[in-house]
């Protein structure tokens, strides 16, 4: 990268691009256009916690406070970020999960989640079940996937509906790429859906 002021070939100053971005490899959810409206919905939120592929916590976490959720067989990956994010001073935790999710009831301002039109509907509505809870009033669920089928979309906003999130909506930053939004219902409700976690 170039310093601010610097000249290119032709004479003209360069300003370095602020523009978070995937790696090489990240695919469709990497891109600018993606990123950045991930960003916009994300930005004062509150704790946000990323469930999906460790590239995503660690360039949201450049931006952003993030609790990284990852699986047992990206231990050693996730301690080289955890690591990296130390020393460049970005606001990223590192947490193995397993089987259970590690957040409390009403902690998550935000929960990111890659991949959830890859689930069966069973299986997707139990992690439904034990996602939404985690969510602070008010917080969102935003679901990051693949896709131009507009039946997968409609499943997805379906499930969103489903899970007593309100506020539902579905953004197209791109093509191929679909994020579904839903805000937390009120405690009340969580309690009346989801049982009081106790």
């Amino acid at each position: 990268m170039r310093n601010v002021g610097q000249r290119d070939g032709l004479g003209e100053a360069v300003l370095p691009s602020r523009t978070v971005r995937g790696p090489l490899l990240s695919g469709p959810l990497g891109t600018v256009a993606v990123l950045d409206r991930l960003l916009t919905h994300l930005r004062g939120r509150g704790p946000t916690v990323v469930i999906g592929p460790l590239w995503l916590g660690e360039t949201l976490a450049a931006e952003l406070p993030v609790m990284l959720l990852f699986e047992p067989d990206d231990r050693a990956r996730a301690r080289r970020i955890a690591r990296r994010a130390t020393t460049g001073k970005v606001r990223l935790g590192a947490v193995m999960a397993g089987v259970e999710l590690p957040l409390g009831r009403g902690t998550a301002g935000a929960l990111v989640i890659e991949g959830a039109s890859a689930l069966e509907e069973a299986a997707a509505a139990d992690w439904m079940s034990t996602l939404v809870p985690a969510l602070q009033p008010d917080g969102l669920l935003i679901a990051a996937d693949v896709t131009d089928d507009p039946a997968v979309e409609a499943r997805l906003a379906g499930l969103f509906l489903a899970s007593a999130l309100t506020h539902v909506a579905q953004d197209r930053p791109r093509d191929g790429v679909v994020l579904t939004v839903g805000r937390a219902p009120s405690t009340a409700m969580v309690r009346a859906r989801f049982g009081s976690g106790e």
